[in-house]
């Protein structure tokens, strides 16, 4: 049941990345993403691959990804991946060089809490 309510928000997650405006220029090369975040090209695929999505100020979403564990991931390891974050194409990019199948891919849609844009949803609601 529980990966049921994973696919369907997932699935959901990637019909609103897919709607919205870009507006991050090109991404980098796989290159320069693989001197840049060589973790990324050493990850384990095993129990799936996590990435962490989350909206940014300019209106962007970014990502940033981990081996999948049996385990919750802490907020000190999900906030790491924030302060070196992945445009969705260049984890695309990623995930297709390290030939790691769609299956085995699990999105986390999270609040960024460094941005603006949390500050404001946080103001509609006190």
């Amino acid at each position: 049941m529980k990966r049921r309510i994973l696919s369907a928000l997932c699935l959901i997650l990637l019909t609103a990345l897919v709607g919205c405006k870009k507006t991050q220029t090109e991404p980098r090369s796989l290159e320069t993403l693989k001197e840049i975040y060589p973790e990324y090209f050493e990850m384990s695929d095993f129990k799936g691959i996590e990435v962490y999505v989350w909206k940014s100020d300019d209106g962007s979403f970014r990502c940033g990804m981990m081996s999948g564990t049996n385990r919750m991931k802490t907020d000190e390891e999900i906030e790491a991946l924030q302060e070196r974050p992945l445009s969705i194409d260049e984890a695309k990019m990623i995930l297709d060089e390290s030939g790691i199948a769609n299956n085995f891919v699990f999105l986390i849609p999270i609040a960024q809490p460094y941005t603006e844009y949390k500050k404001q949803i946080n103001k509609l609601y006190e």
